[in-house]
């Protein structure tokens, strides 16, 4: 499903609504059956109201704790926990707030609704305990036939496995004869092509798939639109040159400029009293400045200095610029804390009111890794065609770069939003941020 020029995947809005829907009635028949036996007539319109809150606190909490992301939701270990935790937060919300506004209901009243909690939460816990089976039976996966061989099918594999969402139900290494049928039988939802040489291809059989209502994606198409990052080892200069995309037209950098200068401006005020307490524990926590400044590469290559709270030691590069690393010994007790939750970058508000960066974007990284990554990794210079940002689609989809390696997995994120540049896609990376930021996802 695209909206604007970004790919969305349909089975979480389509199971999103669905199971909004399931929990809705859950809730409705539980308050009004308590208040059938009760013997006092139901709270109607009010009910209605209260449903709705529930139930978007229940889901809530279940993208708060990635339930909504397909590998978790059917397989993962972690699931159980992850669902009773989600359900104990979204339960003791609701608790508080039956609480905060008993006064507007008589005892039976409030009965009610926590019976009608009661019944939601039991209904999210029956069917997202039947999850897995509904999943053997019902291809919520998405269901691939692969053809293809080469270096490009073994870099597609490598993807596939990686994403862990994916189920690779057929292979072949060529167009074989009744390609269609074979794809149907394996309840494949979409044929994808990885070859290294297209002119191997029979033409003939990938048309018969089309005809047959089963879509055909080459590697590219397949990576972007579903695993949405643009993968370096299938992009051609062809494919700059001619395909969509890649657009920055003046009017969407002035809307994206406004947008970003005004939330500089809200996140600064609001957390204004933040950044005062915290330069004063890094004073009390360690020698050194407050603030660090450095020099990163911004828009067309052009560099400036960039600001963070310090959360290193003073000394911390007196043998030469190198990466972060896991468990850095350089990194201080208080800078720990502020790496994790990112709070060491909203310095960072300064530059984006100066115009160096925006609230979103790829983020700019140092001259000295600049100049090596531009030789080892190609078409590392597009991700200077619009200004860095604070956060960006890299920084939601992958952890923090810390190896050349790192660096070219990050990149293929910052190639698809360069790409696909929109307010829509600023919007989506500034909702996930908030789920980074608030569990510390990712940094180091």
């Amino acid at each position: 499903m695209r909206v604007g020029s970004h790919y969305l995947d349909s089975r979480g809005p389509a199971f999103f609504a669905a199971e909004l829907t399931v929990l809705f009635v859950a809730f409705l028949a539980g308050a009004q059956f308590v208040s059938w036996i009760i013997g006092e007539p139901s709270l109607r319109s009010e009910l209605l109201v209260k449903a709705a809150l529930a139930v978007f606190a229940l889901q809530a909490g279940f993208y708060l704790a990635d339930l909504y992301d397909v590998r978790i939701a059917l397989e993962d270990a972690s699931r159980p926990q992850r669902l009773l935790k989600a359900l104990g937060s979204a339960t003791i919300f609701c608790g508080l707030a039956l609480l905060l506004f008993r006064s507007s209901h008589s005892a039976s009243g409030q009965a009610a609704l926590a019976a009608g909690l009661g019944a939601a939460c039991t209904t999210a816990l029956v069917l997202r305990g039947a999850l897995p089976e509904i999943g053997r039976r019902v291809p919520l996966r998405r269901r691939i036939y692969l053809v293809g061989h080469g270096r490009c099918a073994e870099a597609l594999a490598r993807e596939i496995h990686r994403d862990g969402q994916i189920e690779v139900v057929g292979a072949a290494s060529r167009t074989l004869f009744g390609l269609a049928a074979r794809a149907r039988i394996a309840r494949a939802s979409e044929v994808v092509v990885a070859v290294d040489e297209k002119r191997s291809l029979d033409i003939r059989e990938l048309l018969s798939c089309r005809l047959a209502g089963l879509p055909v994606l080459d590697a590219a198409t397949f990576t972007e639109q579903v695993l949405k990052k643009i993968p370096i080892d299938f992009l051609r200069p062809s494919t700059l040159v001619f395909s969509d995309g890649f657009e920055r037209p003046p009017w969407l950098l002035f809307a994206r400029r406004m947008v970003s200068l005004a939330a500089a401006v809200g996140l600064f005020i609001v957390s204004l009293p933040l950044l005062l307490m915290v330069a004063i524990i890094i004073k009390l926590d360690s020698k050194g400045p407050v603030l660090y400044s450095q020099e990163r590469v911004g828009m067309h290559g052009v560099p400036f200095h960039m600001y963070k709270f310090r959360t290193m030691a003073e000394d911390a590069e007196a043998g030469g610029v190198r990466w972060a690393a896991r468990n850095d010994p350089r990194i201080t007790r208080v800078g720990k804390i502020l790496r994790r939750f990112r709070i060491d970058e909203l310095p960072q508000l300064f530059n984006v009111l100066t115009g160096e960066m925006g609230l979103i974007g790829p983020r700019p990284e140092r001259p000295q890794f600049v100049s090596q990554l531009r030789k080892e990794i190609p078409y590392y210079d597009l991700r200077h065609l619009v200004p860095p940002g604070i956060t960006g689609w890299a920084q939601i989809r992958f952890p923090y770069a810390a190896s050349i390696k790192e660096a070219r997995e990050k990149l293929q994120f910052d190639l698809y939003y360069v790409k696909h540049l929109s307010v829509i896609l600023d919007f989506v990376i500034l909702f996930h941020t908030a789920k980074v930021v608030l569990f510390g996802r990712g940094a180091r």
